[in-house]
């Protein structure tokens, strides 16, 4: 999974709680609603999910997603506090993640698999395994897989 910010700081943030959320406001979007919806539904735990700040397509995060959830009662990020409500209900929990301030790697993910304005989208294993290379070089890191 690919999950996009606006900012390398909210990936910070993130990465500090090990938790990620997105937006509920954009359900005027009807048409990228459902699409949204059923990636969400599909992120399952032990997925891993890679984070990149809207714009620059450098990734500066990896997780390993522990579950997903639903709330809309609980103000986490500082501008859900300040507002004093909740203004990303729909949650990722991670068990690990990592972070660099500088980017692991660039990755440009096809239109069609990236669903703008909620910041989600899909990857392939090709490029999955291309960004967890990158990591491996970054953190040097020995990663194995079982086959």
């Amino acid at each position: 999974m690919l999950f996009s910010s606006n900012s390398l700081e909210n990936i910070r943030v993130d990465c500090e709680g090990l938790l990620w959320g997105f937006s509920h406001k954009r359900k005027h979007l009807r048409d990228k609603w459902g699409q949204f919806l059923s990636t969400y539904q599909r992120i399952n735990p032990f997925d891993v999910a890679v984070i990149q700040p809207t714009k620059n397509y450098r990734i500066h995060a990896i997780g390993v997603v522990r579950e997903k959830y639903y709330d809309d009662l609980t103000p986490v990020w500082p501008a859900e506090l300040r507002r004093g409500e909740v203004l990303y209900p729909w949650r990722v929990s991670f068990s690990l993640m990592l972070f660099s301030e500088e980017p692991i790697t660039v990755l440009t993910v096809r239109v069609q698999d990236y669903i703008s304005c909620f910041g989600l989208g899909t990857l392939t294993p090709r490029d999955l395994d291309n960004i967890l290379a990158g990591a491996s070089r970054k953190f040097k890191l020995e990663l194995r897989e079982s086959t």
